[in-house]
């Protein structure tokens, strides 16, 4: 086909060149009539008009013809491919080609194609992390506010110690700025290392007895405050009640709380208790040797068995 539109058009392009250029619409102008060197210029002008339009001419046609049988040769070996060097789906389970070695032809679609089955679990797991994400969002929130009250209770990080070089009226005015912050940080302590930081690993028990001491202050301060909240909390001995006779509210509340314990232990658990709240669960709790669950019932049977032979006997003696 090459070969062929080639020759087509060397032989437009000759019969083009050797047509006369007035018949091709080239001619020469009228102001050199006259003749002479002029007229041979003009002849010279029009045959390299004439030769340019015919090899511009030529060349595109010579690009479009190309293309149009390129074109269609690409669109004749789509065809070849697609109906002519292709197995047949009605042929495919009676022929195949090498190519087509090793390939499943028969499920067309995609393995991994979503369906209605695979959108509705995908959508779920959607749901499912954002509420996920919800879920960790809010516990971030709550365990922000818990540390920042955390660190509201410790303090932040503790400040040394006044330098040694202060005078005695210096610390004296710092004391009441350290009350204040105890006060709002009453856990402060516990990150204050006092001269721990001047240890070295060298001398383990240096280090450690140092850290002891820093805390002993702290440690008294909180057994001096708890030494006089002692008595506000441990009951008295002898309420002012019961001077005339008569118990006090708190006897009555403890008395009223154990009771009612004690009846719901046995009512609702099914509890055996003693007099003093213990636990019988069936043993002998009285005086002398101590008697098993099952020493107990043991005997339990041998009085109930004995005492029945007697109610018999007593029955035989009667009708006699």
């Amino acid at each position: 086909i090459n070969i062929l539109a080639e020759r087509a058009l060397n032989s437009v392009e000759q019969g083009l060149l050797q047509a006369p250029p007035a018949s091709l619409g080239f001619k020469q102008s009228k102001k050199h009539d006259g003749g002479g060197d002029d007229d041979d210029d003009d002849s010279l002008s029009v045959a390299e008009r004439h030769r340019h339009e015919v090899e511009n001419g030529t060349h595109q046609l010579e690009t479009l013809l190309c293309a149009s049988i390129d074109r269609n040769f690409d669109k004749f070996e789509l065809y070849v491919l697609r109906n002519i060097l292709c197995v047949r789906p009605q042929d495919r389970d009676w022929i195949r080609l090498g190519h087509y070695e090793g390939l499943d032809l028969a499920s067309p679609q995609r393995a991994d194609a979503p369906t209605e089955q695979s959108v509705a679990a995908l959508r779920r797991r959607l749901q499912a992390s954002q509420q996920l994400n919800c879920m960790l969002h809010a516990e971030r929130a709550r365990n922000g506010a818990l540390l920042g009250e955390l660190r509201a209770l410790a303090g932040g990080r503790p400040q040394r110690a006044v330098k040694r070089e202060e005078t005695a009226s210096t610390a004296a005015a710092e004391g009441g700025s350290d009350d204040v912050h105890k006060d709002a940080a009453p856990l402060a302590f516990l990150g204050d290392r006092g001269d721990l930081t001047e240890g070295d690993a060298e001398k383990p028990l240096a280090t450690t007895t140092a850290f002891t001491l820093s805390q002993l202050q702290a440690l008294r301060a909180l057994s001096t405050s708890l030494r006089n909240l002692r008595p506000d909390l441990m009951p008295s001995e002898q309420d002012p009640a019961d001077a005339d006779g008569k118990k006090g509210w708190r006897r009555e509340r403890l008395e009223y709380v154990e009771g009612a314990t004690k009846r719901h232990l046995e009512n609702v658990r099914g509890l055996e208790l003693g007099k003093n709240g213990e636990v019988r669960d069936g043993d002998w709790q009285g005086e002398g040797r101590q008697l098993g669950k099952g020493e107990v019932e043991g005997m339990e049977k041998v009085v109930s068995m004995l005492g029945g032979e007697r109610q018999s006997s007593g029955e035989q003696m009667d009708e006699s």
